[in-house]
């Protein structure tokens, strides 16, 4: 049986010592597939450069994390709408509102949450929030 992850931040930091490792040992006891949220645009590259290493099991997806809204989310959202102009997604995510942390940015958040709702269906995209 194949296991699909279907929400895994990889590429973050907090997998730098043992990345390999995890994924090559997840591999082996049938977790095949790793659908990589995107944050913000700091996160893109490194989660490309993953999605490069292992074609065949990490997907990414693009959008703006819900906690990432901050006063620069527009610029934040053209960036990562020229991305998916380059290449393709398997969906726009990770995406949402979330209000745990801070309600700073809760406009904005809605703001970004709509825009982003848009691509998923200009691009014919699921979303994942």
């Amino acid at each position: 049986m194949d296991i699909t992850d279907t929400h895994i931040h990889l590429y973050a930091k907090e997998f730098d010592t043992d990345r390999d490792n995890l994924i090559t040992q997840a591999i082996q006891y049938g977790v095949t597939r790793f659908f990589l949220p995107n944050i913000e645009s700091s996160s893109i590259a490194l989660m490309l450069d993953l999605q490069k290493k292992y074609p065949l099991n990490c997907f990414p997806m693009m959008g703006l994390h819900p906690c990432a809204v901050k006063e620069n989310y527009l610029d934040e959202l053209k960036i990562m709408e020229a991305w998916l102009a380059k290449q393709s997604f398997k969906a726009i995510g990770e995406i949402g509102i979330d209000l745990y942390w801070d309600k700073t940015f809760f406009e904005q958040q809605q703001h970004a949450f709509r825009i982003q709702v848009e691509w998923a269906h200009h691009h014919h995209l699921p979303i994942v929030i």
